[in-house]
């Protein structure tokens, strides 16, 4: 059980951004710098860039970004102007900073003090979570700095890379740090990773599994690009021949879970305490956990396969009811909220898991042969690993195994028919990865599901009121980086890989 405050977290972060010193940089592979000092100390260093990682990775780019799928929903006080995207993009400084300075520099000092001391678990465990970081950036923002980032006042307007050259460094730093990983204990001089990570535990298998499903991830998110190349490259990725390599169960999912006080406790459950009533649930995610479609209307009666996890992804309403009903996108109103599952202290917040892996591979499959009889069985070891991971009470009526088995027969079978096939996947992992930035990444890809479009949200940052294909860059960025494109919306200039 994690039980380090996140206020100690930010300061880990400023302090380390002016321990930064380094001389040179590619885009292939993160700088080590010589002189760096030997008495940072690692495995603080090490617990409080992933805290801070799965604090803002939950917070900044889950909660943000799924509110724009509909998800979640911005239903009242501050939150409410995310529903229908007028925020300010003086809010989009938290979501860069932390990354950056809480996260990425601390696992630029890992890296630099790790080659020194030649502890190459250390390095390998910086460039996986490097590469999530550095990849959730660019998914939301496009075009960020890399090659000229961190580096503190030597580079005080750093360029912007463009995200065809970063997704290509994205893979060669999980190629490095799988070949770090693969090194035997006896090539750390020192001591290895143990109880300060507190994602693995210092399980080295297990981060070698999740660089490699990561790679599958960033490799699908090229589908628009070339989807026969992408599907490739996920199952040359998760399989090595005809041995599965990425995640193995949900036992190994990459996530980092909180404490029981407030002031270490999961996110979801921070912001519904602090902000009661600011974030509810979003009409199209709580329409399919009815059993229904996302465009229904938000009060429609249940349908015949209601979802085995609705009672604890949600709560409902009224209270003390047996109904659900969500928020419609950009309509104040909170009524369902993030239930129990995410909404506890002691919650996860996802990184990337098994479920996750096999709905990737399910996909992949389709895209290449739509007869492919394995991509029934990967979605459905996708779904049934999420109603693993999430249904907690064996006397639910509508978890029990014969519901979980109807409905994976409504819901989730594959029928041949490709377009068909891949609306289904990526719905049912929609449902699945809720409160995950992916499945935001997913939607640009794919369309799916085709959720309605927000009320009121047609304005000068979001021209004709579609569904947001970005995030603006923050004020920050565009008053002091002189660097910084022009003219950013929710809706231009699209990322490279949306295109």
């Amino acid at each position: 059980m994690m039980n380090i405050r996140f206020n100690h977290l930010v300061k880990i972060g400023f302090i380390g951004s002016w321990l930064v010193s380094i001389t040179s940089c590619n885009l292939s592979k993160t700088n080590i710098n010589p002189n760096a000092s030997s008495d940072v100390s690692l495995s603080a260093v090490l617990t409080g860039a992933e805290v801070s990682l799965g604090f803002t990775t939950g917070i900044n780019a889950g909660l943000l970004t799924n509110i724009y799928t509909q998800q979640a929903s911005g239903a009242n006080g501050d939150a409410a102007p995310f529903d229908n995207y007028t925020t300010s993009p003086g809010y989009f400084n938290t979501t860069w900073l932390t990354y950056y300075t809480n996260v990425l520099t601390n696992l630029k000092i890992i890296q630099q003090t790790a080659s020194t001391q030649q502890l190459p678990y250390y390095s390998g465990i910086a460039r996986v979570l490097t590469a999530f970081s550095y990849g959730t950036l660019t998914d939301i923002f496009g075009n960020v700095p890399f090659k000229e980032a961190l580096y503190g006042n030597g580079i005080t307007n750093p360029v912007y890379d463009n995200q065809e050259d970063i997704y290509p460094a994205l893979q060669s730093q999980l190629d490095s740090a799988i070949t770090e990983l693969s090194q035997p204990v006896s090539a750390n001089l020192g001591a290895t990773p143990s109880g300060d990570d507190v994602i693995f535990k210092g399980v080295i298998s297990s981060w070698i599994a999740t660089a490699y499903t990561l790679k599958a991830r960033y490799a699908i998110h090229l589908s628009k690009v070339n989807a026969t190349d992408a599907a490739q490259k996920v199952l040359s990725y998760l399989y090595n021949g005809s041995t599965w390599r990425g995640i193995q169960s949900n036992i190994t999912d990459a996530q980092v879970v909180f404490g029981s006080s407030t002031t270490n406790a999961n996110p979801f459950y921070q912001q519904n305490t602090n902000r009661p009533g600011w974030i509810g649930l979003g009409a199209s995610f709580v329409n399919l956990l009815n059993g229904n479609k996302v465009t229904d209307a938000n009060t429609k009666a249940e349908g015949t396969y209601v979802d085995p996890r609705r009672a604890y992804f949600a709560t409902n309403y009224p209270t003390g009811s047996t109904t659900y009903q969500g928020s419609v996108a950009g309509v104040p109103g909170a009524y369902s909220r993030i239930g129990s599952f995410y909404g506890v202290a002691t919650a996860p917040v996802i990184l990337v898991s098994y479920s996750e892996a096999k709905f990737l591979e399910a996909e992949a499959r389709i895209l290449l042969n739509a007869a492919d009889p394995k991509a029934q069985t990967a979605l459905e070891a996708a779904v049934r690993a999420s109603f693993s991971k999430v249904i907690s009470n064996s006397s639910d009526p509508y978890a029990t195994p014969q519901k979980q088995t109807d409905y994976i027969a409504a819901k989730a079978t594959l029928t041949g028919t490709a377009a068909n096939d891949i609306e289904t996947i990526i719905t049912q992992k929609y449902i699945a990865l809720f409160l995950q930035p992916e499945v935001w990444n997913d939607y640009r890809r794919t369309g799916y599901p085709a959720i309605p479009l927000a009320q009121n949200a047609t304005h000068s940052a979001n021209p004709n009121g579609q569904i947001p294909r970005r995030i603006p860059y923050p004020q920050n960025e565009t008053s002091l980086n002189k660097n910084t494109p022009a003219g950013s919306t929710y809706q231009s200039p699209r990322l490279w890989w949306d295109r």
